[in-house]
């Protein structure tokens, strides 16, 4: 399988504790899957978050789709970080 490239997406130790972002932002994979997953369309996060483009969405949610480990860890943290 052909390794993708993820244009959009940084993991940058110095920015979310290391965690996978839109580039140049501090918006997490891990918060694009969850509206996605809670039902909003990639057009509604843009709304959402006007800075991003719908292009780095997509690249969110691809990297999170092939990266299903890494985030659920992400998201496995920040539960636990809740409470």
């Amino acid at each position: 399988m052909a390794k993708l490239d993820y244009h959009n997406i940084e993991k940058d130790p110095d920015r979310c504790g290391g965690r996978a972002t839109i580039t140049g932002t501090r918006i997490r994979v891990c918060t694009i899957l969850t509206c996605y997953r809670e039902g909003m369309t990639v057009e509604e996060i843009v709304q959402q978050y006007p800075y991003l483009r719908p292009a780095e969405i997509h690249d969110a949610l691809a990297y999170a789709y092939d990266h299903p480990d890494e985030i659920k860890a992400d998201l496995a943290a920040d539960d636990e970080a809740a409470v």
